[in-house]
């Protein structure tokens, strides 16, 4: 499996020192491209909005969390803290992964004080833009990733009664998000891992609760899903001339698949999995009787 990693921060480690010189310190190992190789290398800083560190440290003591996805609990700062290690980090082209669109104004407002165009800095969980959401996307250059599996599935039905219909389009608007140039990767959150699941969430925008479509003008081609999926995921990483389609001189990772995510019946799209996998050349997973 090949790996890129953001950075978490444990500012409660960090004590009442200036952030600065952190910051300036993650120049070297985490501006990109960053430390690393083909196959585990780091990437940018995962920050918390308006938290405390101290605050984080007594919701883990209440409910110890685990680590499973590699971040430090206390990697939350209050806002007018964080703007200044946001500035200081593109200054220092060390990008920042944040979650939610409630971020946006942040990003913004950094911008003002350091443009952020070409630098790739991160939207992640994406649920609900607005058109002018949008615009300020395109203008600062960001790339998002979604989680599909919530908020194109198990909880659309929530957003949706939220938002009066005339506003459903702004929920996840992925087709508007390509049109209009933005760079979007598709993600699972591990709930469940398989990526087919947010491909066929993309295409059918379909609610768990209700068996409804919702903003089917927002829905994306199989296609256009697969290529989310794959060559947008490598342009996150900084690796869209490595990997993310099947050329030569690039990385031969491939899949054989079940079914042919391109025709196969609609209902059968999120089932799909590998039959063989390979990864730099070599296999890596194989069924029983795949070639068959």
């Amino acid at each position: 499996m090949r790996t890129t990693l953001a950075f978490s921060p444990d500012w409660l480690a960090a004590g009442r020192a200036p952030l600065g010189p952190f910051v300036d310190a993650w120049a070297g190992w985490l501006g990109d491209p960053g430390f690393g190789d083909d196959w585990l290398k780091m990437s940018g800083v995962y920050f918390g909005l308006g938290r405390d560190p101290a605050s984080d440290l007594r919701a883990q003591a209440a409910a110890p969390y685990t680590g499973w996805a590699g971040f430090n609990y206390t990697n939350g700062l209050p806002r007018g803290e964080l703007k200044d290690v946001l500035v200081r980090c593109a200054r220092n082209d060390v990008r920042a992964v944040m979650n939610g669109p409630q971020v946006l104004d942040l990003y913004d407002e950094v911008d003002q004080i350091v443009p952020l165009k070409g630098k790739r800095w991160v939207i992640a969980h994406i649920n609900t833009f607005s058109k002018r959401d949008i615009e300020r996307i395109v203008r600062m250059g960001l790339v998002l990733t979604t989680h599909t599996n919530n908020y194109l599935y198990k909880g659309l039905h929530v957003t949706a009664q939220r938002l009066p219909p005339e506003r459903h389009d702004e929920i996840v608007p992925l087709r508007s998000l390509l049109d209009a140039g933005v760079t979007v990767s598709l993600a699972t959150d591990n709930v469940p891992i398989s990526l087919f699941l947010p491909i066929a969430q993309t295409i059918e925008r379909r609610s768990f609760q209700s068996g409804e479509r919702v903003a089917p003008k927002q829905a994306l081609s199989r296609a256009e899903a697969l290529r989310c999926a794959t060559a947008n995921g490598a342009y996150l990483t900084f690796d869209e001339d490595k990997k993310g389609s099947l050329q030569a001189g690039r990385l031969a990772d491939l899949a054989v698949l079940s079914a042919d995510p391109l025709t196969v019946a609609e209902a059968g799209i999120a089932s799909t999995s590998a039959l063989m996998t390979m990864v730099g050349g070599k296999v890596v997973h194989e069924t029983a009787n795949w070639l068959g």
